[in-house]
């Protein structure tokens, strides 16, 4: 069928290409005067279509979406739904990134619990045994929230690809969004996009984050600072309650060490830890494809460095979306495994790269969007509502095997 609408998203998602695309039960053409748009049911509780929320380059439209077509649905019923229709769903995330569901009854953290419990074989990955640098509640079984901290997630990530052990998928859920006017979207950006874009823009650095890899440091105080973004703990951090506890853990899984100092040599109390990762990739394969993602943290260590030479103090006094670190500070939080460091000019323009390439979901209630943790950065848009007026929650899929350099990690 045609419509305005259709013709419009036609004008203002495709970017780059003007060749047909199909995905499961839909083909469009890119040019508005031939704009074609078939929309097919999936069961009796859905169906594939647009939304103002995708955007389109070359061959990847962000996300997929999938709407509700019986409002009177129950939250067990849209479950069984989700179960059935699980390999379609499966397919849809590899040939977009992520997949959102909108219009579903999903209105509390119970709710969203029963909607990831449907999708079977999928592993959790609970933040009592996550490596999120992130302070979140548990809301529910597999739900938590998003980020405590005033100023987490403000920059494109992959989900704790900083640390040996990352989900493979996450489910987000709309518990409540921003008032108007206040923001709180959610960026989404193809990381083999940006991966493709590093590559024209930065061969030689690219070339050195497939062959070298890259190793973290990490700043942890021994209590959570949920005035930051990255404000857990070391024992929160490691799972653990002592020190020694601590170093066990570390030493079993190939990190380095030191208690007592900060960014820079700053001297903190002996309770304060410095550690480094083992040896990441900073360039993966998506999983069941043949395309490349730049699968690290090291955009957001832009903030991450920002935060951790305030490692000790309460907040930060900065703005992660306007003050930039120096090169010493980065140089202070990532290098390449080799020692050598990452110019932190091209880091701000991988930044940049993520912002025009990036998408952002609007929340409306009970909106779930499934995000596959390889294809797809996010990042939490400015917000600037009060406290508890905008609520969104999360859930994570564990990675079976997380590995760096074809050879699993201890984690």
């Amino acid at each position: 069928r045609r419509t305005r609408a259709s013709k419009e998203r036609a004008v203002l998602c495709d970017e780059t290409s003007s060749a047909p695309r199909t995905g499961a039960g839909r083909t469009w053409t890119s040019s508005a005067s031939d704009m074609v748009l078939e929309l097919k049911p999936v069961g009796a509780l859905g169906r594939l279509t647009t939304a103002v929320e995708q955007r389109t380059f070359g061959s990847i439209t962000l996300p997929a979406v999938v709407e509700c077509t019986d409002p009177t649905a129950s939250v067990e019923a849209v479950a069984a739904w989700a179960t059935k229709h699980q390999a379609l769903f499966e397919s849809e995330m590899r040939a977009h990134g992520a997949v959102l569901f909108r219009g579903f009854p999903m209105r509390t953290a119970q709710d969203f619990d029963s909607f990831v419990c449907a999708f079977a074989g999928w592993e959790d990955l609970p933040y009592e045994r996550s490596m999120s640098f992130a302070v979140r509640e548990c809301r529910a079984n597999r739900i938590c929230t998003t980020n405590e901290g005033k100023s987490g997630g403000l920059i494109f990530h992959h989900e704790q690809a900083q640390t040996p052990l990352w989900p493979s998928k996450v489910f987000f859920c709309c518990e409540k969004p921003g008032d108007p006017g206040d923001g709180g979207a959610t960026g989404l950006v193809s990381s083999h996009l940006v991966y493709e874009r590093l590559k024209e823009r930065h061969p030689e650095f690219m070339v050195k984050c497939e062959e070298l890899g890259v190793r973290y440091t990490i700043y942890a105080g021994p209590e959570q600072d949920r005035s930051k973004g990255a404000g857990r703990s070391w024992k929160s951090f490691f799972h653990v309650d002592t020190k020694e506890a601590c170093e066990a853990r570390m030493a079993a899984g190939g990190w380095d060490w030191e208690w007592g100092r900060g960014p820079g040599g700053k001297k903190l109390g002996l309770e304060f830890l410095r550690c480094v990762t083992p040896r990441l990739d900073a360039v993966k394969l998506v999983p069941g494809t043949d395309r490349k993602c730049f699968f690290n943290q090291l955009i957001a260590t832009i903030a991450n460095a920002l935060e951790f030479s305030n490692v000790g103090c309460d907040g930060g006094g900065f703005d992660p979306l306007k003050d930039e670190p120096t090169q010493a500070g980065i140089d202070e939080c990532v290098r390449f495994a080799d020692g050598t460091t990452l110019d932190l000019a091209i880091l701000q323009d991988a930044r940049r790269i993520c912002e025009e390439l990036a998408t952002d979901v609007q929340w409306q209630v009970g909106d779930v969007a499934l995000v596959c943790n390889y294809q797809c950065m996010h990042a939490r848009r400015p917000w600037g509502g009060a406290p508890d007026s905008r609520k969104l929650l999360a859930s994570l899929v564990a990675e079976p095997e997380c590995t760096s350099n074809g050879k699993p990690l201890v984690v």
